[in-house]
């Protein structure tokens, strides 16, 4: 067992008030006794609600350092090696051919579900893009972890992005990779592949480059975009105010040197999984211990301090 906020146990100290006001009365029911010449019950009768009020007081503040019953799993796998998989998440990524085919996000998932396939000792994370960068899954050999996060988590605008414009996606974000250091330290080989259209607002390519190369990190960028593609809304209808962005090439070039890597199209799935593997290389194997399940035990603990609370109710009512 471990506890997220040990530093919630402190709430125990609240503990001080109720008891400073039991003994108070305490004090005072013995002066009424003695000058009445009255009999006070046993002690030991007497000690029950400080000591259901102490034990209230404990379990809150066992609950609040927020116990976990965690399990692992150790797996065989890379430790010098991890790969980010980061997906534009922008309006633009609905855009696709004709209102039955795949949008350019649905693609790009395909795309990562296979490539993950053929990485399967490189422990993988998943984030995704707007006009800031946003982990949803560390780095884990674990693939069905990976495809449940992938399905569920990733998604149009989730998060929606902070600011508003016509342009959410922001690449100057990208270099939060390195600043909050999503890869391990130990990880000496690292590679972030970007699915987008390319379509974004301006960034600084230059301080880009300059944070990749100090975090080591290169860059594979999969350009998913074609000339005919529409965003679809209600009825099938195409929202008039979208055009595809021609120059979105440049841009993914431009993220694509930053990482010292090459942009990829999306129908070369071959060349893909060709340059991941040529980046990620080879390296020795190792057991590497992952968390897989993790129980939450703060609503129990909190419900079984009703217990002594009911307790201290019903001697105040008797």
């Amino acid at each position: 067992m471990s506890f997220l906020s040990p530093l919630g146990s402190l709430i125990v100290l609240a503990v001080v008030v109720p008891l400073a006001a039991h003994a108070l009365l305490e004090v005072r029911a013995r002066r009424v006794a003695r000058t009445l010449k009255l009999t006070l019950p046993p002690v030991r009768s007497r000690l029950g609600v400080p000591l259901a009020i102490t034990g209230v007081a404990a379990l809150l503040a066992l609950a609040a350092a927020q116990p976990v019953l965690s399990g692992t799993k150790t797996r065989v796998g890379r430790s010098d090696a991890e790969a980010y998989f980061l997906f534009d998440t922008s309006r633009s990524m609905l855009a696709r051919t004709n209102s039955r085919s795949l949008t350019r996000l649905g693609r790009a998932k395909a795309l990562a579900h296979n490539l993950r396939s053929s990485l399967r000792d490189v422990p993988v994370g998943v984030a995704s893009l707007t006009d800031r960068m946003l982990p949803h899954l560390f780095p884990t050999l674990d693939a069905q972890v990976f495809a449940s996060i992938l399905n569920d988590s990733i998604g149009i605008q989730k998060p929606p992005p902070v600011g508003s414009g016509d342009l959410a996606t922001d690449f100057n974000s990208i270099g939060d990779i390195t600043t909050n250091q999503y890869f391990r330290p130990r990880s000496t080989k690292r590679l972030l592949v970007v699915f987008s259209d390319g379509e974004s607002r301006g960034f600084d390519d230059l301080k880009l480059t300059q944070t990749l190369r100090r975090g080591h990190v290169r860059v594979l960028f999969v350009h998913l975009w074609k000339a005919d593609e529409k965003i679809f809304l209600l009825r099938n209808a195409a929202d008039p105010g979208y055009r595809p962005d021609s120059e979105s090439i440049r841009a993914a070039e431009r993220v694509a040197t930053a990482g010292q890597g090459e942009v990829l199209d999306e129908n070369d799935e071959g060349a893909l999984r060709a340059a991941a593997k040529e980046i990620i290389g080879t390296g020795p194997a190792t057991k590497i211990r992952e968390q897989r399940t993790r129980v939450s035990l703060a609503p129990f603990v909190a419900l079984a301090a009703l217990l002594p609370l009911s307790f201290v109710f019903l001697r105040r009512n008797l």
